[in-house]
């Protein structure tokens, strides 16, 4: 349900807030939440709710949220699950806008709690009351000194927003921020997202003046179509982590949140086209976020390295190379000034290596000559304990450096006690610091990519579904046909939508007799017979396809042999035949599509990203190749092309090595055509067009096995 555009303003920013489960031990959650909003004193009014107590902590207690005289602008709940929907209820009559269920036991635990958590978010949304939670740990904005949960400190005030399904996951980035000085806009816990989820906090973060960096872990994802359309829009990155990949994971999260997880690869894909920055580990995160929150935009891939030793800027060189970035080519004058500073065993040939015995100094001209050349893109500088190092003299150094540098400096201090107060001078002062090189170069590849993305996003035109999608001539027959289980279509029914969109296919027949098929084969020889996909789903396995028939003879032969197989393997007397003319082609081409949700997703804030589309190398080898790519429906003509461009068969029908291109814009047209498809008709839950046969002027899909799912 589309929510207006104020509607989490009471959440963030309350004047007043009712803590609804405080008591006598201060070790009980409701006890906390009041003895944190206390601590960051949080300037508006608070009210404490317990009918067993008149007074706790100096303060008068009220028997119920309906019993406080004042307004109420947010409710913090912390009392046994069974309870929650009566105080919903009483913040429902006292007209209270906002409320944070810190109370577990709902979905989380099994159906009992899944049906309570869902009745108490129905009379919220009815009423117009907003809902954090629940099985959450709160919410924080240091802005306005609230800290609305039980978490064992409160953030420092930043431009980072983030939300977490794991409150767990929230107190770890929590404490890990503390020890860096890294600073939060806002901290969300999202618990089980009975009202709001994601997708909403992070467009509210988007319009958010004070939030630069949006971060997110997400068991699941509430609307995948919505995220991908908020962050093609916004120029925030937006940083998630994303756990629940394999299928043991996946139950995991089940039994954590009560949510589903989609697969790896829809998630990959939908976050790569989308520009949102996905990361697999937990300090991958932190150092992402920190990067994005404290660097200069990385407009480039060309990284220098400035090191006091060589085997560091080897281990750099291997990694900013494998991590899809480039080691700079420093210009001549750069090269002279810098030979001129160092002493003749030093190396001026990116790394740049100061030597050993580098005392601060001897790295200031170097940084600073590399940030002023237009050949480099970011500078990595790297340092080691040695006897002499001055590591926090050049902490200082570089502090400077980079307040004046309009790109990226990154320092990595190799080591551990030695220079840990080095590295805490950086964080003091919001510089990106890394204690490992690999950190540095994958948080710099990540910004890249991101960057990348987003230029390369405000040159494509985002698609809608509905700028796509049509009525489709068939909409009753496919409606009709859907069940809850997967069904395929019958041959004559993917051949009608083949046609309703399109899409090239040789000339064919669905044949019960051989007189049949011997009418067909003289009007079209060669051809090539073959069971139909309602029987089997792949015929090679089988051998139930027949190839290169040329004569009535031999049409006859691999009829009956054919027909033979048939009746034994699905014991039916008269099984049908498809007969197709054969295309003689240059390449195979593979195109497939699986959906992510339900049939409906398109149209309602459900669970799923709609449908995501393979392709690459086809034929009976496809799972052997693996030459395979992915997109996001939908998808516009650039982002197509770019998926392509990531395949081996891509640039051989393109043309490569001075062979001559065959028919690849036919192969675009034929991808879009199938977009379409999908779109018009989202029943369809899976289909493969495989071959499709590419010749000099033609994409023909020979066959094409579409399947449908409610």
């Amino acid at each position: 349900m589309p929510k207006s555009d104020n509607s989490l303003e009471n959440l963030f920013n309350p004047e007043s807030i009712a803590i609804i489960g405080v008591s006598k031990d201060p070790d009980k959650i409701g006890s906390i939440i009041y003895s944190n909003i206390c601590e960051n004193k949080f300037p508006g009014r608070v009210y404490l709710v317990n009918p067993k107590h008149k007074e706790l902590y100096g303060h008068t207690v009220y028997e119920s949220v309906k019993s406080i005289p004042e307004q109420v602008d947010l409710a913090c709940i912390s009392v046994p699950a069974p309870i929650v929907e009566a105080v919903i209820d009483d913040c429902i009559e006292k007209d209270v806008k906002a409320a944070i269920i810190i109370s577990a036991g709902f979905s989380e635990t099994g159906e009992q709690g899944t049906a309570l958590e869902e009745k108490i978010a129905q009379k919220a949304n009815k009423a117009g009351l907003r809902i954090l939670g629940p099985n959450c740990l709160g919410m924080m904005n240091p802005s306005k000194r609230l800290n609305a949960s039980f978490a064992a400190s409160s953030p420092l005030e930043g431009n980072i927003a983030f939300l977490s399904q794991s409150g767990a996951f929230c107190t770890a980035v929590l404490d890990m921020s503390l020890d860096k000085n890294l600073g939060f806009s806002h901290f969300v816990s999202l618990g089980n997202k009975a009202d709001i989820e994601e997708t909403e906090l992070i467009e509210y973060f988007c319009d958010e003046k004070k939030v630069n960096v949006i971060g997110a872990y997400l068991e699941e994802v509430a609307n995948g179509q919505r995220l991908i359309q908020i962050a093609k829009k916004t120029a925030k990155p937006i940083v998630v982590f994303k756990p629940g990949e394999s299928s043991e994971a996946k139950k995991a999260i089940s039994s954590h949140t009560g949510s589903l997880a989609g697969s790896a690869e829809t998630i990959e894909t939908a976050f790569k086209q989308a520009g949102i920055v996905q990361v697999r580990r937990v300090h991958q995160m932190f150092n992402v976020m920190m990067a994005f929150s404290w660097s200069k935009p990385l407009k480039g891939n060309r990284i220098a390295v400035v090191t006091n030793a060589g085997g560091p800027g080897i281990i750099a060189t291997d990694d900013i190379v494998d991590s899809g970035l480039k080691m700079a080519e420093i210009s001549q004058t750069s090269k002279k000034l810098i030979e001129e500073h160092l002493p003749s065993t030093a190396s001026v040939i990116n790394p740049i290596d100061v030597i050993g015995d580098a005392l601060a100094e001897r790295y200031k001209l170097p940084i600073e000559v590399l940030a002023e050349d237009e050949n480099v893109d970011a500078i990595l500088v790297v340092l080691t304990p040695q006897l002499v190092t001055q590591i926090e003299d050049t902490a200082k150094l570089i502090i400077n450096t980079a307040k004046l540098s309009d790109k990226p400096i990154f320092p990595v201090f190799l080591g551990g006690k030695y220079v840990s107060f080095g590295l805490h001078r950086l964080y003091d002062f919001k510089i990106p610091a890394f204690q490992y090189i690999s950190d540095a170069v994958d948080a710099l590849s990540l910004m890249y990519k991101y960057y990348k993305t987003e230029e390369n996003l405000a040159k494509k035109k985002s698609l809608d579904f509905k700028t796509l999608r049509r009525k489709g001539e068939y909409e009753l027959e496919i409606a009709a046909g859907t069940k809850e289980t997967t069904t395929a279509l019958p041959e004559p029914m993917v051949q009608n939508i083949a046609e309703e969109f399109g899409i090239d296919t040789p000339h064919q027949q669905v044949v019960t007799t051989v007189d049949e098929a011997l009418e067909f084969g003289n009007k079209q020889y060669p051809v090539v017979i073959k069971a139909t996909t309602e029987d089997f789903e792949h015929k090679t396995e089988y051998r139930a396809i027949h190839l290169d028939i040329h004569t009535d003879k031999k049409l006859r032969e691999k009829y009956f042999e054919l027909e033979e197989l048939l009746k034994e393997k699905l014991r039916i007397p008269n099984p049908k035949i498809l007969i197709q003319e054969q295309i003689q082609f240059k390449e195979e081409f593979f195109l497939g599509s699986k959906r992510d949700g339900d049939s409906d997703v398109y149209e309602t804030e459900d669970i799923g990203f709609g449908h995501i589309i393979a392709l690459g190398k086809g034929g009976i080898y496809t799972e052997t190749y693996k030459d395979i790519n992915y997109f996001l429906v939908p998808a516009s003509d650039l982002e197509i092309e770019d998926a392509l461009k990531q395949t081996k068969i891509w640039k051989i029908i393109k043309g490569t090595r001075g062979q001559k291109p065959l028919a690849y814009k036919a192969i675009i047209n034929t991808i879009q055509k199938v977009q379409k498809m999908l779109l018009t008709y989202p029943q369809i839950e899976s289909l493969d067009l495989n071959p499709i046969l590419v010749t000099k002027d033609r994409a023909v899909a020979v066959d094409i096995k579409i399947f449908t799912k409610k």
